[in-house]
Order: C-alpha cells, then structure tokens, then sequence
C-alpha cells in the first residue's frame, strides 16, 4: 500500500507539470521567436540535468547497453518531442485545460490498449467493467467540459 501511495504521489506531481511544459515553452517561444528553438532548449535544459544525475548515481551507459536497447525505444525520444512542441504551438491558441483534456482523453485509452494487451513488452491488465466504468465517466466529463469551452469559442 505505501509504494502504492508513493508512486501516485510522484505520479500526480508528474502531472502538474504536464500543463506548465506548454505554457513555460511558450514563454521561451515569444522570448526566442519560435516554437522550434524554444523547444530545442528546453530539450537541452532536460538532457543536461538527466545527465548530470545519471553520471552521478549510475555512471555512464556502455555503448554495449546503448547496443542492447531495441531501435523502437529511441521512438520516445520522437514522441516526447512531438508532444513538447505541440504543447508550445498550441496550448497559447487552445488553452491549457483544453489540451490536457484531449491529451487526457488520448492518454487514458492508448494506456489502456497498452494494459489490455500487454503491448511493447508491458505487463497485461486486462480492462475490467469497474475500470471501463472509469473510463466512461472520465470521458463524458472531458466531452461536458469541451462542449462548454465549444460553446463559447462559437459564440
């Protein structure tokens, strides 16, 4: 119960920080002129503090390790990319809330997926109707929610 509480704890701060990615990386963006570069730097701010704590607690990967780790595992590298710079090009023209919400959405069912068939080498938890329940509760709020923010982007 207490790792349980732990990892949600450390889970939960994660998440604060999702939304302020974009709106810091914007503020870098007006500063430097575009979403590109400023996304370039906050990936270099990130690379150096990852590596000073790696180098710190665990030395300096072997290229043999480097070697091992299967070419697809990189594709996050990619994909956290991607998600940075969408969090800066949009996030200032959608807000912050209606991009976590699609974010959410998205997040919740492709985690989902990954559980349900035990996708990319991950444990399999299978989907129960409590958890599916879930889901749909969640979703309906994020559809309630955006219909509102629809609503007065059409007015």
């Amino acid at each position: 119960m207490r790792s349980y509480l732990v990892l949600a704890a450390w889970s939960f701060l994660a998440g604060v920080g999702i939304p302020l990615i974009g709106v810091l990386n914007s503020g870098i963006a007006r500063s430097v002129g575009n979403p590109f570069a400023a996304t370039s730097i906050t990936f270099a701010v990130a690379m150096f503090a990852a590596a000073a704590i790696t180098v710190s607690l665990y030395g300096v990967p072997t290229f043999a390790q480097l070697r091992a780790t299967p070419v697809s595992g990189y594709g996050a590298g990619l994909l956290i990319g991607f998600y940075a710079l969408s969090a800066t090009v949009i996030i200032p023209r959608f807000g912050a809330a209606s991009f976590i919400a699609f974010i959410l959405i998205a997040q919740l069912l492709g985690s989902t997926l990954i559980d349900q068939f035990g996708l990319f080498g991950m444990v399999r938890r299978p989907v129960d109707a409590m958890r599916m329940a879930g889901l749909i509760i969640i979703v309906a709020g994020i559809a309630i929610m955006e219909l509102g923010n629809l609503r007065k982007a059409s007015a």
